[in-house]
């Protein structure tokens, strides 16, 4: 069974309106918290991010003025990709005047699970994957996957050939909050009155640690 409660989808008042935009992850989308959500091709959102916005907006029956925030994934992720929603997402904060915050990836991922230890993992090219602890709260890496060892549990977005070629004593977690439970989760749990609204996001790509020339196992 699972072990964490589920995010409430439950309508949300208008005073608690806030626009969620992920243009990068595998669940990309664009949700309006506690109205729907709509998923989006990050390779084309440039082409159907406004339209998705204005019809979750009409469907809801609301205008831009009733949004008191916007979430946004800053990355790593697809360079296009974060471009085109942070770039959105930027926008609509600094017109409308409210808070927009910016999660990394690896933030997003945090609160699909209640999990405590588990390392998140993400696929960066053929040869390397990014990295996050949370457990030990290591600093994010970007190594060769071959330098992963140790055991641990793990969330997140590798490909084919990565999982492949993962330890097996790295346990994938499965039950994981769905994307529109998740970002439900997100404006629920955060304190946005505290944001700035021209705080503007900036994108985060990761980063390259001296860890990456090393031929060391790294144990987790």
């Amino acid at each position: 069974q699972p072990r964490h409660n589920r995010a409430t989808t439950a309508p949300q008042p208008l005073h608690n309106m806030n626009l969620c935009i992920d243009t990068t992850t595998s669940e990309a989308g664009i949700t309006l918290v506690g109205h729907g959500r709509r998923s989006i091709d990050p390779h084309n959102a440039s082409e159907s991010i406004l339209v998705i916005i204005d019809e979750l907006i009409k469907k809801a029956d609301i205008k831009l003025t009733d949004l008191k925030g916007i979430f946004v994934i800053k990355g790593p992720g697809s360079f296009t990709g974060l471009r085109v929603g942070i770039a959105v997402a930027n926008q609509f904060a600094h017109q409308l005047n409210i808070p927009i915050i910016g999660l990394k990836t690896d933030e997003w991922w945090r609160y699909r699970t209640d999990e405590s230890d588990f390392v998140y993992l993400q696929s960066m090219n053929k040869a390397e994957v990014y990295i996050s602890d949370f457990g030990f709260r290591i600093s994010d890496s970007i190594l060769p996957i071959e330098n992963l060892s140790g055991t641990k549990k793990w969330l997140g977005q590798l490909s084919e050939d990565h999982s492949s070629k993962l330890p097996s004593t790295f346990t994938q977690i499965t039950d994981v909050l769905s994307p529109k439970e998740t970002w439900t989760k997100i404006v629920q749990t955060t304190n946005n009155k505290q944001q700035t609204a021209y705080n503007l996001v900036e994108p985060y790509y990761g980063k390259k640690p001296m860890i990456t020339k090393s031929k060391k196992k790294m144990h987790i």
